[in-house]
């Protein structure tokens, strides 16, 4: 008795461990700065079951990549860039199945600041940017939604390197900033 539980326990674990990904590829028109890269990404990290980590924009290139657990359709996705100034193309996935590792990058720098002080730190978010455009890192940024332009357009607007950056709403006064390997 004891090894069918443990049997079905396992199987169990393994096929949570197991899950169908849905990979994206689709060149977008209609992007000239990292501050449009952003603006792509975060749209399309609103669809349902995209991993907003596996999100790639490639701004030279005009192309995004994109990871998903739920399949996401051409219409869904043109419909999702209609009113934005951006199209998609040449939409293209591939469906496998493989295990999913929710590694996340090792944390290089963890900072919290007063949200609504940000102009005090407008150097050291300009560092941040300017390594994160510089390597394989990417940003995390916890902030209030009512500040989500204030923080992002300095670090974004007119740069030429995409910062790989996420924007998360928060309902405090703080900002954290996290820097991660990838």
């Amino acid at each position: 008795m004891k090894n069918l539980l443990a049997t079905i326990f396992l199987s169990l674990i393994s096929l949570n461990a197991f899950a169908e990904t849905y990979k994206y590829n689709a060149d977008v028109e209609g992007m000239v700065c990292a501050f449009c890269a952003y603006s792509v990404g975060k749209n399309i990290s609103q669809l349902e079951g995209v991993d907003a980590d596996s999100i790639n924009v490639d701004l030279k290139g005009g192309h995004v990549v994109f990871n998903s657990h739920k399949p996401v359709s051409e219409k869904k996705l043109t419909e999702l860039f209609s009113d934005s100034g951006f199209s998609l193309s040449n939409i293209a996935f591939t469906k496998s199945s493989k295990r999913i590792d929710k590694h996340a990058g090792d944390i290089i720098l963890d900072l919290k600041i007063d949200a609504f002080k940000t102009d005090q730190f407008s150097g050291v978010i300009e560092a941040i940017g300017n390594k994160v455009a510089s390597t394989n890192s990417r940003l995390i940024i916890e902030a209030p939604a009512s500040q989500e332009e204030t923080i992002l357009k300095p670090l974004l607007m007119g740069r030429q390197q995409v910062v790989k950056v996420r924007f998360v709403a928060n309902e405090s006064d703080t900002m954290r900033i996290q820097l991660l390997s990838n």
